[in-house]
């Protein structure tokens, strides 16, 4: 799993470093400190969440004459490949479990 990836999409596209109270302000620990949004545990947990996708094959029609390479399908959109992808839960940032209430990969035809 790209921890890498996990750690810069929630640093730079979506929660941030430190929690934040709803005026922007930093929301403070008992001792006065900032509170961090996530644990390197949290980072492990999100980069399993992006494994298993993959590339449909190219068109070789539209792709190769393009864009003169092979296996470059832009066209169709990743899909998730339930024979790469981690199958075990994982964790969000409130305690809670990514998918809850939906159907495991696994389980899907």
């Amino acid at each position: 799993a790209d921890e890498n990836f996990a750690r810069e999409i929630m640093q730079l596209f979506t929660t941030g470093l430190i929690m934040l109270d709803q005026d922007g302000t930093p929301q403070l620990d008992a001792k006065g400190k900032e509170i961090e949004v996530y644990s390197n545990e949290d980072i492990m947990s999100f980069a399993r969440a992006w494994t298993g996708f993959r590339r449909y094959q190219d068109r070789g029609n539209i792709e190769i004459e393009a864009n003169k390479c092979s296996n470059c399908n832009r066209q169709d959109p990743m899909f998730i490949d339930k024979d790469y992808r981690d199958r075990f839960p994982k964790t969000d940032l409130l305690g809670g479990y990514i998918g809850d209430r939906y159907p495991l990969c696994e389980d899907l035809p």
